[in-house]
């Protein structure tokens, strides 16, 4: 076990860089926010004997650390490496771990997933729940960036940053393994405290009633049924009020029990139900519009696809392929998955064998992926680079036009982090285990966006009628929502859904809600249904205007159902105290 210890000076004489910079970083694997980063340290190439180092960067904001390094070949971050990242969070060579000219308060282990804070007299085992850590992609890679709180007290007792000013030092443990800086060289980093632009919150609500909507949510061990968590979930549900959902981990939940569940906590106008299938052994697939054909795509595996049925105003239907991959250390089988989804949209683009679809059909797979291994999975997945061509055929670009399929990447509504996955209780840091890989073809990404209610703050939590709690009681993994547009056929039907317009105001209220409506024709139907599907207030109209007296209702969130004979539309309303 690593010991604390005093550090005794060096005769060595020590380059020293110091650098300073506040960059609001968005921890998506995707580095675009680096690309104005002038905090740098290049290292000499050909220097590592395990792992080659070859830069990294460091930024902050007023919450986070954040590091971005690149390395000569791709690692699995979590496993399988000796890489350790020092930081010597009080600029004090002569207090903490002795490494390169600095006094490390802080160390972290990698590839063994915990990392050690050395404090006045003693050393404390951390894990990354301990100080915040979190690191993208969750996949293999030759580059990461990664986020450490400077706001956390690792032993519960000490901060683990006590000034502006430390130092960073990487390196690899293996014999005769690279140092980042090189030994002899510090690196300095300055927080940077100005002022940055604070994060503008996504959202939940869609911007257009023409876009559809898709959900994805790994219910933890059938946490739709389970009575302590299903409220939770509900609420969650009706705050996003997707089209089309992909449930993953319902073990023993039941395709009508899914459906009820929606059908109480989101009901459909007229008396419509929802429709869900499952055809494998753990997903089910669930959406407002008829699903007309189903498939499974490889037999012993959850890997599902549902040709649906949209609305006449759309020009095309969808195909949704839902997945839940293979958890851990299953590469191999995984990969096996990817491969059968690259194959089954090859057939789905021609004709003969299992699936004919109409050309140019929009496409998409969603689910937890669990894509925590080599990145050639999620490679195959985007670009259709086939490994076992013997059992699945020869690697083919997927999308219609030739092009690789669009990984969708979606930050969470009130964190600039990607991650869809976190388990404070486990080894493994924070990931991006939930995915959308999507056509773009007759298919538009409008929004994408996950939840996090935990991070929200109260006044928007209150305006989309969640809980604090909400996320970490339903699941461990957190819904990812993605808008699409599809083309609209030009004709008589979306022609007057775009004239005529409902609004409802105020929302949230307290009292009374105006329904205005733009161009209204004849008689207007309206109806409030409560969380449970029961219908609290029934009326009809005419004219333009119409006022419900809201008093007498619970505080809650409600669904107000519109229709006429040329128009139909349901809005989600919050009543408050």
């Amino acid at each position: 076990m690593r010991k604390y210890s005093l550090l005794i000076f060096s005769s060595l004489i020590f380059s020293l860089n110091i650098f300073s910079q506040a960059l609001p970083i968005a921890l998506d694997g995707l580095y675009i926010d680096w690309l104005g980063s002038t905090s740098n340290y290049t290292d000499a190439q050909g220097d590592g004997a395990s792992i080659d180092m070859l830069s990294f960067s460091a930024a902050n904001d007023s919450s986070f650390l954040y590091l971005k390094f690149e390395l000569n070949d791709e690692i699995r971050l979590n496993s399988g490496n000796n890489l350790v990242l020092e930081i010597d969070t009080d600029n004090d060579s002569t207090t903490g771990y002795s490494i390169n000219g600095i006094g490390a308060e802080l160390g972290w282990l990698f590839g063994s997933k915990f990392g050690y804070f050395n404090s006045p007299g003693s050393t404390t085992t951390v894990d990354q729940a301990d100080i915040l850590f979190r690191a993208l992609p969750t996949v293999t890679s030759n580059s990461f960036e990664i986020a450490i709180s400077r706001n956390v007290l690792p032993d519960n007792v000490h901060p683990l940053f006590t000034g502006d000013t430390i130092k960073i030092c990487f390196y690899d443990q293996t014999t005769n393994g690279d140092y980042m800086p090189d030994e002899g060289s510090q690196f300095t980093y300055v927080f940077d405290n100005t002022s940055l632009p604070a994060y503008d919150a996504i959202d939940i609500n869609k911007s257009d009633t023409n876009f559809v909507r898709l959900m994805t949510y790994n219910t933890l061990f059938n946490g739709l049924i389970d009575p302590q968590r299903a409220p939770a979930f509900g609420r969650i549900i009706t705050a996003v009020n997707p089209d089309i959902i992909t449930f993953n981990e319902c073990w023993d939940t039941q395709w009508y029990e899914a459906r009820n569940f929606l059908d109480n906590y989101l009901p459909l106008a007229n008396g419509n139900q929802w429709q869900c299938w499952k055809i494998d052994g753990a997903n089910i697939t669930c959406s407002r519009f008829p699903i007309t054909q189903n498939w499974q795509i490889l037999p012993d595996r959850r890997l599902t696809a549902s040709l649906i049925d949209l609305p006449t105003k759309y020009a095309r239907d969808i195909l949704v392929v839902n997945a839940h991959f293979k958890c851990c250390d299953g590469d191999s089988i995984r990969q096996r998955e990817a491969d059968g989804f690259a194959s089954f949209i090859k057939d789905a683009k021609t004709s003969g064998g299992v699936i004919d679809l109409s050309p140019e059909t929009p496409f998409l797979i969603s689910g937890d992926l669990n894509l925590v291994g080599y990145s050639q999975q999620l490679t195959t997945l985007i670009t259709g680079d086939i490994q076992d061509t013997a059992q699945f055929g020869s690697p083919a670009a997927l999308d219609w036009d030739n092009t690789d399929l669009n990984d969708v990447i979606a930050l969470q509504t009130d964190n600039r982090m990607a991650y869809t996955w976190r388990d404070d209780g486990s080894s493994y840091w924070p990931g991006r285990l939930d995915y959308c890989i999507a056509s773009d073809v007759n298919l538009n990404i409008e929004k994408a966006f996950t939840i996090q209610t935990e991070v929200m703050p109260a006044a928007r939590l209150s305006l989309y009628g969640l809980q604090q709690n909400d996320t970490h009681t339903a699941s461990d993994h957190f819904p990812k929502v993605t808008d699409f547009s599809i083309p609209l056929v030009l004709g008589t039907h979306s022609a007057t859904e775009q004239e005529m317009k409902i609004d409802i105001t105020p929302n949230p209220a307290k009292e009374n809600i105006k329904l205005n409506i733009k161009n209204a024709i004849g008689e207007n139907k309206v109806e409030i249904v409560n969380p449970k599907g029961e219908i609290v207030y029934s009326n009809s109209f005419y004219g333009n205007e119409h006022t419900i007296d809201t008093s007498e209702l619970a505080p809650s969130v409600y669904f107000v159902k519109f229709w006429n004979k040329n128009f139909e539309k349901t809005e989600k309303i919050i009543l408050v105290n």
